[in-house]
């Protein structure tokens, strides 16, 4: 049987490479993130988040998840893009990819 091992360089450079091109390809979709409004409705957070009803009353319930309620429920797009990308659980998880310059 064949294995492979990978030193924790490899997995964090691959992973930022991932990552980078998850980002190149939600800009490339929605043609640009300066398009976007300062603070979403709930059909544009769907849109963005390519999921339905059910899935964004879940995700606006959860406590971590950014919603003003201030003046009906929104959602401030740049918080949005930073909930997803605190809640990649695999980038989380297994690179240093958010540990970035912390010493």
């Amino acid at each position: 049987m064949f294995t492979m091992q990978y030193d924790d360089r490899f997995i964090d450079q691959l992973a930022t490479k991932i990552a980078d091109r998850a980002t190149d390809i939600l800009v490339e979709r929605l043609g640009s993130l300066n398009e976007l409004p300062p603070i979403l409705t709930r059909e544009e957070a769907m849109k963005v988040l390519r999921c339905g009803q059910t899935k964004m009353s879940e995700l606006m319930a959860r406590p971590d998840f950014p919603v003003i309620d201030e003046f009906g429920k929104k959602i401030p797009t740049q918080l949005l893009f930073k909930w997803v990308e605190r809640n990649t659980r695999w980038v989380e998880e297994n690179t240093n990819y958010f540990r970035k310059g912390v010493s």
